[in-house]
Parts: structure tokens; C-alpha cells; sequence
């Protein structure tokens, strides 16, 4: 992965098609941003929802943390995480991978897609109580994360090698104090 500056102008949309420049999205000091697969993923689905209810207990030290969640396509789960699961976090949608492509995380997963632990993940969350959405084409792109700065710039970043391989919660809280 390239660390590097995510354009602020990049346009992207809500759930219900609105527009949202990401540089309006970036409100805080540090941003942690969930790159899901798509948003009916289930691993994706359990630790956005695992990072929603953290958002409050992310500490940067004296700078302000939040979180968002942006994936290529599917608004209608985006849309049914915020409405029947009560996430709160923006989530916002990149049909053309921008984010992913000036981050350098693009690589489709190939042939990790078949990855066991991958399955073990999907398992864990139907244990969990998530349960399966429409497979979008998306279905081929790692899980990630950044952590963006007001202005874009990419501080730590982490791409998953197959399904449902996101960090701890504990890395990524490592990675805020770290910057």
C-alpha cells in the first residue's frame, strides 16, 4: 500500500445518492475509514458495527477521532446498516474505487477469495447474528483501513489479504496514538 493523500474534492455519495465532497467528511483530527468489500459483506458488516459502537473510545491524545465506512457499491445495505442496524457512522460510496486506487488498494483478492480463514470469518459473523445480503461486484476487493488526517493524508493503513481480514480494534487505537 502507497501512503499518500486522498484528494479532499474527491466527490463521493450517501446512501441515498447525495453528494458528499470527502474532504466535508473529514471533521476530525484523525479519521479512521473502513474500506468494506461492499456493504453486505458479513465480516465487513460485524467489524463496522464493532467500530461504531468504539467510535467514542478512540483516543488520539489531545485531537479529536472519528470514523466512516466507504465502499464501491450496494446503497441499499449501506442504507439497511444505518436504518435496521442503527450504525451512525457516514458511510459513504465509491462506485469507482477512487479511494482505493490513490491508496494503491485495488488488488482484487484473486485466488485468497478461497482463503479458509476467509470462511471462518463468514461463519464467525452468522454465529454473531449478521446474516447474508445481496453479493455485489465488489465481492473481489480487500477489506482495509486508513487512518486520514483533516487533510487527507493517509497516516496508517492496513489491506487485508482476504475476507474478513480487518485489524484489531487495539491496532488501530495503536495507530491513532501513534500520530
Amino acid at each position: 500500500m502507497t501512503l499518500t493523500r486522498v484528494p479532499r474534492d474527491l466527490l463521493l455519495a450517501d446512501p441515498d445518492g447525495a453528494p458528499v465532497r470527502l474532504g466535508d467528511a473529514l471533521v476530525t483530527d484523525l479519521t479512521v475509514v473502513q474500506l468494506v468489500r461492499y456493504f453486505g459483506c458479513l465480516p465487513c458488516q460485524e467489524w463496522l458495527v464493532e467500530l461504531d459502537r468504539s467510535v467514542p473510545s478512540l483516543d488520539a491524545g489531545p485531537g479529536t477521532v472519528g470514523a466512516m465506512a466507504i465502499g464501491g457499491s450496494a446503497d441499499y445495505q449501506a442504507q439497511w446498516l444505518r436504518d435496521e442496524r442503527g450504525v451512525t457512522l457516514p458511510l459513504l460510496l465509491d462506485p469507482e474505487q477512487r479511494v482505493r486506487d490513490v491508496v494503491g488498494a485495488a488488488k482484487p483478492l484473486g485466488w485468497q477469495m478461497m482463503n479458509p480463514k476467509g470462511a471462518a470469518a463468514y461463519a464467525r459473523s452468522l454465529r454473531n447474528g449478521f446474516r447474508p445480503q445481496g453479493i455485489t461486484r465488489d465481492t473481489v476487493r480487500s477489506p482495509g483501513v486508513l487512518v486520514l488526517d483533516r487533510d487527507g493524508g493517509v497516516r496508517w493503513a492496513y489491506v487485508g489479504t482476504r475476507i474478513g481480514d480487518y485489524p484489531s480494534l487495539d491496532a488501530v487505537r495503536a495507530a491513532l496514538s501513534a500520530h
